[in-house]
């Protein structure tokens, strides 16, 4: 499914057995991996990012590369222009995938960030999110953050158009995976709940 937001398209896909997607992250989602994240970074969670070429995900990494089939065919980029792999090389055969597992515990959250890096080269092409433990009605929301000047010179009419609000979500399900370009801002709220509230996010190069 197509969204767009702030103008720029946004597209949700499912796994096909989220449940056995649950199990191999969760599995990878130990003390040993998780890394706390600083609050420097505007975000209070903790995360495999330093850890990711040693997870054992082989279902998740098969269904990663079944969505990014029918992104590619959605966005109408070439397959073999996109890849997983943080050195952007999609004949590499190494395992450098940029992707990592958040968890997000009471309290947690992630400020408004982009996932781009001006001065790197291997600034992504998209990212994504897959929510592998979610409860739309008791979890942190995800949402994505207005850059634009509207919600200052509209808000006392931010509700009669989504595009004059401070922010917007999308309907998200456990076991959904988005892709978006990487420089909309996004961000999480803080988790209220005692279960932890678990991602898969990532980025995608070419």
């Amino acid at each position: 499914m197509e969204y767009s937001i702030w103008g720029f398209p946004v597209f949700k896909y499912k796994f096909d057995d989220p449940d056995k997607a649950l199990e191999e992250i969760m599995q990878n989602a130990n003390n040993e991996m998780l890394t706390e994240m600083s609050d420097d970074w505007n975000a209070k969670c903790t995360s495999t990012a330093h850890s990711r070429d040693e997870m054992d995900i082989k279902y998740v990494r098969e269904e990663l590369e079944k969505t990014l089939e029918k992104f590619s065919r959605d966005v109408h980029i070439p397959r073999d222009k996109m890849t997983f792999k943080g050195c952007s090389n999609p004949e590499c055969t190494g395992d450098c995938p940029d992707y990592w597992i958040n968890v997000y515990k009471k309290g947690d959250f992630q400020d408004v960030h982009y996932h781009m890096n001006p001065e790197d080269e291997k600034t992504p092409l998209f990212s994504f999110t897959y929510f592998a433990k979610y409860d739309p009605e008791k979890d942190a929301k995800f949402y994505f953050y207005n850059p634009s000047p509207a919600p200052r010179m509209y808000e006392e009419f931010s509700g009669c158009r989504p595009e004059f609000k401070h922010r917007t979500e999308m309907d998200i399900s456990q076991g959904d995976i988005i892709f978006f370009p990487p420089f909309l801002l996004h961000g999480v709220d803080e988790q209220i709940s005692d279960e932890p509230r678990v991602t898969l996010a990532g980025n995608v190069y070419r």
